[in-house]
């Protein structure tokens, strides 16, 4: 149906159940729907700067936040200790494989772009991310320090807006499992 389909997300037991489409650009998916029709909501899509989603050490996702809890709307939720427990696994199907994923944090971020910001290709640069995300303590974040993660992983972020212009709403899981 679409070349740019790359895998399909889904949170058990939440609204997030959606194909993933990566464009040549991030403005490819940000207000059109699979089929490249005009949709306010957009679609849920890979950053443009991924050269190898899922395979890379950090695969960025972004997806509007959407009042009625659509598209990535539900994922301040995570904010909450007891929801991040109930909703700690997340799923990617591609054509090859099933990668579950475990959430390891919720974080207020500023909104730089991360795979522009940090050299994901080197040890040093994918510890500075995750210890980026250990040091935003606010009213707006919790990590779960009972999953390890380290530079020898892969790690997705899920990010959306929330309502400031400076900054974004990140959930950082850790892939667990690839069938």
């Amino acid at each position: 149906r679409n070349k740019d389909v790359k895998a399909w997300i889904q949170i058990p037991n939440t609204n997030v159940n959606y194909p993933v489409l990566q464009g040549e650009t991030n403005d490819t998916y940000i207000h059109s729907d699979i089929d490249h029709n005009e949709l306010s909501a957009g679609s849920i899509f890979i950053a443009s700067e991924n050269e190898d989603p899922f395979n890379d050490f950090n695969t960025v996702i972004y997806g509007h936040n959407m009042r009625d809890e659509t598209m990535f709307g539900g994922l301040k939720s995570y904010m909450d200790e007891s929801y991040m427990k109930a909703h700690s696994q997340i799923l990617i199907y591609t054509p090859e494989h099933i990668l579950t994923y475990q959430v390891f944090a919720a974080v207020t971020y500023d909104n730089r772009h991360i795979l522009n910001s940090f050299d994901f290709e080197s040890e040093e640069g994918f510890q500075e991310y995750l210890d980026s995300l250990k040091e935003v303590r606010n009213m707006s974040s919790y990590i779960d320090s009972d999953v390890e993660v380290t530079t020898e992983d892969k790690i997705i972020t899920l990010s959306t807006c929330n309502g400031n212009s400076d900054q974004r709403f990140l959930v950082e899981a850790v892939l667990v499992n690839e069938e």
